[in-house]
């Protein structure tokens, strides 16, 4: 479990909440591949990869066409119902489409304390709660102490492809976070070599987990990680897998504390794709 992620937890657990079965969201069309004019974008939350159980919200989206425009969608051009949201892409020119889902979260405050960057809590600590080592109450913190603060960004991103793959919006790299994909994601073939980059700022992200879920057919809560990987020391993420069908990978960066920057980001993306054959 990374810093952050232990310091989450700390915070939970500090307001006696729990994290059991939470939902995630992802956008997914219901054809990567086609040769239609439109195709049917869901979006939703989900327990099982590809098992929507709430309609998406909160998130704003929008999409690149393969000549690179960008096209936003406006919340009332979405079908909802109470499991999932729909939304009918034009796709009338031939190529890659890259759709793209973005929610801004809370920020967050850490405080350095005894060597140990530990979230903020502006309130008094109660006799239970005083002893929780991963956070700090401000009422505790002491003079000068070093604070700085953590945006959350929530990403969720897929592509679909019309008659034939191409290159332009693969290769467009967003500002800040973004996933750069040096094997085309509408072209992964079971057990051929396929390689995307994590990058912040257009630098490669090491050492950083990322996770990949296969659609699931049974009705388990189980988490379905079909496998856990980790970014080489230049960003690239390496994998193979064995055979047809959709998969979702999720991963979850925050920019070091170490950085000299007071504001921080951190970015937690899914995306969907599917192996052809």
């Amino acid at each position: 479990m990374n810093t952050f992620k232990t310091l989450v937890l700390g915070t939970a657990a500090a307001f006696g909440s729990t994290l059991s079965y939470a939902h995630y969201p992802y956008v997914a069309p219901l054809s990567f591949q086609t040769f239609n004019n439109h195709t049917a974008i869901v979006a939703g939350f989900y327990d099982n990869p590809f098992a929507p159980e709430v309609a998406i919200k909160n998130f704003d989206f929008h999409f690149h066409t393969p000549n690179g425009e960008k096209i936003y969608i406006k919340q009332q051009d979405w079908s909802k119902t109470q499991t999932l949201s729909a939304y009918s892409l034009e796709n009338k020119i031939d190529g890659t489409y890259r759709i793209r889902g973005e929610k801004q979260g809370k920020i967050a405050k850490f405080a350095l304390d005894a060597g140990k960057w530990k979230a903020l809590i502006n309130a008094e600590a109660k006799n239970a709660q005083s002893s929780n080592a991963n956070v700090i109450y401000a009422s505790s913190l002491k003079k000068n102490a070093k604070v700085k603060s953590v945006q959350s960004t929530e990403i969720i991103e897929s592509f679909v492809s019309r008659r034939q793959t191409s290159d332009h919006v693969i290769k467009h790299i967003h500002g800040g976070f973004d996933l750069q994909f040096l094997t085309h994601p509408n072209a992964i073939k079971a057990n051929q070599p396929v390689t995307f980059k994590v990058l912040d700022d257009q630098h490669g992200v090491a050492n950083l987990k990322v996770e990949l879920l296969t659609q699931t057919h049974d009705f388990s809560r189980e988490e379905k990680v079909y496998k856990t990987l980790t970014t080489a020391a230049d960003g690239t993420l390496n994998f193979t897998l064995p055979g047809r069908g959709q998969y979702l990978l999720k991963l979850d960066y925050q920019q070091p504390f170490e950085t000299k920057a007071e504001n921080l980001k951190r970015y937690k993306y899914t995306l969907a794709f599917n192996v052809i054959e």
